[in-house]
């Protein structure tokens, strides 16, 4: 009677030569040397960039998003802007310039408008039109005229007085909860419509003129 043989695993019938392959490769480490050298360099590299997009969004410059149609027809609803942050830090915002600033009732919220006065003017708003320091003013870029009544009241030092170019659908400095927009509060000087495509472009600015007598 010859006996039964063995039940022989799959390991028994490997080679000597195969069963040291796979030691071998057993041993060698998931990530060769320069495999994780290269995935250091990526994860440097993304680090880089997102501290530098923090910098720039903080002092440089910062993408806005036109809300409402109080601009127009300068600047339409959700047309996509580019603020120059860094331009008030060498001088202070002028007559004519499109700014965004933290609205004061919840700063939380941006708005954006055109300054009309600086610290120390006179402003006053009557009969259909805007008046700094007793002379109306020519406007060629306001969707109507500026209706209703404001003031005269003196632009505070440090305070800007704003006002939307389509005058008779705008929240600005005529209203309490506006009201003259302080330094601090300003973000920036919209600078580019960069979307859409077809109204790319530099913003234009252009200053308030004294209407002729």
């Amino acid at each position: 009677m010859v006996p039964e043989e063995p039940d022989r695993t799959c390991e028994d019938w490997k080679t000597k030569d195969e069963q040291e392959v796979v030691a071998e490769a057993a041993s060698r480490e998931i990530l060769s040397p320069e495999v994780k050298a290269e995935i250091i360099e990526y994860v440097q590299a993304f680090a880089v960039a997102i501290v530098l997009a923090a910098f720039i969004i903080t002092f440089i410059a910062q993408s806005f998003v036109v809300e409402g149609s109080s601009m127009e027809p300068s600047l339409h609803n959700r047309e996509r802007l580019l603020v120059n942050k860094l331009v008030y830090r060498f001088r202070k915002p002028a007559y004519g310039d499109i700014v965004v600033f933290r609205y004061p009732a919840n700063p939380k919220r941006r708005f954006i408008k055109r300054v009309i006065g600086v610290p120390g003017d006179e402003v006053e708003v009557r009969d259909g039109y805007v008046i700094v320091n007793g002379m109306p003013l020519d406007e060629n870029y306001t969707l109507d005229l500026t209706y209703g009544y404001f003031g005269p009241k003196v632009v505070p030092n440090g305070h800007y007085f704003v006002l939307g170019d389509n005058r008779n659908n705008s929240d600005d400095s005529r209203y309490p909860d506006v009201g003259f927009v302080p330094m601090a509060n300003v973000v920036g000087k919209a600078s580019l419509i960069w979307w859409p495509v077809g109204r790319m472009g530099l913003v234009k600015n252009p200053e308030a003129r004294m209407m002729m007598p």
